[in-house]
């Protein structure tokens, strides 16, 4: 399955396999790194997809799934859309590799929601 990433700054990859460095590293400290000396506010998400999902992450610490293949209009026992909000690198890392190997139950095994108003509220930047 061809997975790809999208940096902080619009740098998009194709890569292979779930241990690359984008998904073990570089994406988490591109949510925790600023380039220039004023924090980013334009630039703020990260995201890995695969042909099916999308999972894009927020410097505030939001994470939101979307179901490719139901915008597409196929069939898909995923709903369209799922939330979490503040988790930590390893529980990240785990769902961005599941989007790369294609592992439904892997990326099912977390805690999502599926309405945006079930999150605990922001608080302040997680990631930043």
């Amino acid at each position: 399955m061809a997975a790809s990433i999208i940096t902080r700054y619009g740098h998009s990859e194709n890569i292979a396999s779930p241990d690359s460095d984008w998904i073990t590293h570089r994406l988490l400290n591109e949510l925790k790194t600023e380039q220039f000396d004023e924090p980013d506010n334009e630039h703020t998400q990260v995201s890995v997809s695969n042909e099916h999902w999308s999972v894009s992450v927020q410097v505030s610490g939001l994470v939101y799934f979307d179901n490719l293949d139901l915008l597409e209009g196929e069939e898909s026992d995923l709903p369209e859309t799922m939330y979490l909000r503040d988790i930590d690198d390893t529980e990240l890392v785990s769902i961005w590799r599941a989007v790369v190997s294609g592992d439904q139950d892997a990326l099912l095994d977390h805690g999502w929601v599926c309405e945006i108003d079930e999150l605990p509220p922001y608080r302040a930047d997680y990631y930043r």
